[in-house]
């Protein structure tokens, strides 16, 4: 029953939350204009600029800021117990998360649909946007790094996954290339049905298993972001992300039913203590709870997507509502089903085994396992259902790895003019190459799940100053700023403070220099950039006071 009553209260809070607070955002705060030309129709290149429906941007948004992160991100979290980390998903997704995604959304469709980084320029200066080049390419080079390490572990772990993952692409390929020719398909069928061949391809892995050595999927998932980021977004990412979009849809719907199912025998009992102050070897509770948590809470890789590739496809801006806050909903409810499978799926002997000390919380393990008792009661054998939940994991960490090397591309290619670089360096094969060099050398350093939390401040540092841009924005909009500003706050100094405790008590200590040296760069360009965007804000509000007066 414990299970369900989590399931219910964050169904029912992100409904209200979405029906009036999103709503007052978009309409009140934001003002969103059905009439204004978006920069996907304004710079229309049939590469990255292309007018796409709601539906369809909704699907590529909504997998491409999931990932795997909000599954690896709350299963760890839970050695500290089920409560807070309930808590701060689903208030921080209310409060923080979808209303980060929905502002830095906007404010990239109000820039020309420019990165994050490029758009700081007109609100901050010349200096703040190349100190913000710099954190983005950090953080961009992390998150492959990192879920090129989780997918050759869950490729590794669960070979039955395998072939339904790598069919995926050329159905989604297929797919695009009949919405091109214009054949007469409906997109929603022709989804499911793909969906339907990869669940059904699970026996394939099953009887003809796919091992490889971990090196071995380390070059080849290496050689896919080269390819798919060189792609255009119509023949890849958008069908791919749909299909994924459904996938996630049928996951968190059959993972439902199952704990219903579970509730109605009796069954669902929480196997975690509520808190956990001080678990053995582990960091303290604030503020690597909400590092470790990340994009199941907020997440500063959203503000990339928000305005990498999702703001040159949008048709309307009013689907900014649905597209940037309605998707973070989706993401903290796939974040409260992870944290299930972990204080509740395992059981309360699985629970001991895998949390009696920080570092043994097999993440891959927990979520295929414990979500595997949800399918039971549904008739759905654990070896199936174990395989089902590794299939779901797997394609959103995939499409990470699209979407990471794509906004790699984008921003380095939009940097060059930036410092001053050779034009040749903005062209779309070379400019993929010093992201995917620094990928490899992070992905082949051994490190694996070190640098999740690194890769966790790193990004909510990233949206503490995407928070802080929208609130610069609204100010000069002279729109209210509060709803932005108090957000800031509470997510710069936990992140912060994440990252200077992880350089001085973890990684120096340590010898891990090459992640010290990250994240001393990345803490110093983001002070930089916070205290440029103080002096900013302390002027304009001068002006603004002036210009009253006058």
């Amino acid at each position: 029953m414990d299970a369900l009553l989590f399931v219910v209260a964050a169904v029912v809070l992100y409904f209200l939350a979405y029906k009036f607070y999103a709503k007052f955002l978009a309409e009140k705060i934001w003002q969103l204009d059905p009439n204004r030309e978006t920069p996907a129709y304004k710079y229309e290149d049939d590469f990255e600029f292309v007018p796409t429906d709601a539906p369809v941007v909704t699907g590529h948004h909504f997998t491409s800021i999931a990932g795997a992160a909000p599954i690896v991100g709350p299963i760890v979290a839970a050695i500290w117990g089920w409560l807070p980390a309930l808590i701060w998903i689903v208030l921080g997704t209310i409060f923080l998360g979808a209303v980060h995604d929905l502002g830095a959304l906007v404010a990239s469709l109000r820039h020309e649909g420019r990165g994050i980084a490029d758009y700081l320029q007109n609100l901050l200066g010349k200096r703040a946007m190349q100190l913000m080049y710099i954190v983005v390419f950090f953080l961009l080079v992390l998150v492959p790094a990192v879920f090129v390490h989780v997918i050759a572990v869950l490729a590794s772990a669960f070979l039955a996954a395998v072939p339904s993952v790598w069919i995926e692409i050329p159905l989604a390929i297929a797919i695009a290339l009949m919405i091109r020719k214009k054949i007469k398909v409906n997109l929603y069928l022709m989804s499911v049905i793909a969906v339907a061949i990869m669940y059904a391809v699970i026996w394939l892995g099953v009887q003809y298993p796919l091992a490889l050595e971990y090196r071995t999927w380390v070059f080849i998932l290496l050689g896919y972001m080269l390819l798919a980021a060189r792609l255009p977004v119509w023949l890849l990412v958008q069908p791919r992300d749909f299909i994924n979009g459904i996938q996630l849809i049928i996951a968190l719907a059959v993972s439902t039913a199952g704990i219903v199912a579970i509730a109605i025998t009796g069954g669902g009992e929480l196997a975690a203590p509520a808190i956990r102050l001080a678990p053995e070897g582990a960091p303290p509770i604030w503020p690597f709870l909400m590092v470790t948590i990340a994009c199941g809470a907020i997440s500063g890789w959203h503000s990339i997507v928000g305005s990498g590739t999702t703001p040159k496809q949008l048709r309307n801006e009013r689907d900014a509502k649905l597209v940037g806050y309605g998707s973070m909903l989706g993401e903290g409810y796939l974040a409260v089903i992870a944290l299930l499978t972990a204080v509740v799926g395992l059981g309360v002997v699985g629970y001991q085994e895998f949390y009696g000390a920080w570092g043994q919380a097999g993440w891959p393990a927990i979520w295929a396992q414990g979500g595997s008792t949800f399918l039971i009661p549904l008739g759905i054998p654990a070896v199936v259902g174990a395989a089902f939940f590794a299939v779901v994991a797997k394609s959103f960490a995939m499409t990470t790895l699209d979407s990471a090397m794509r906004f790699t591309r984008i921003a380095f290619s939009e940097s060059t003019e930036t410092f001053g670089l050779p034009k040749f360096l903005r062209d779309r094969t070379v400019s993929l190459l010093p992201g995917i060099i620094v990928i490899a050398l992070l992905a082949f350093s051994g490190h694996g799940m070190v640098l999740w939390p690194l890769f966790g401040a790193s990004n909510q540092i990233l949206a503490s100053i995407a928070l802080l841009a929208a609130g610069v924005l609204l100010l000069k909009m002279r729109r209210p700023t509060v709803h932005y500003m108090i957000p800031f706050v509470i997510m710069i100094v936990t992140s912060m403070s994440a990252l200077a405790h992880g350089i001085f008590k973890s990684y120096i200590p340590n010898g891990n220099w090459e992640l010290a040296i990250i994240g001393g760069i990345v803490f110093i360009c983001s002070l930089g950039v916070v205290i440029i965007s103080l002096k900013t804000w302390q002027t304009t509000k001068a002006e603004m006071t002036t210009s009253k007066d006058d």
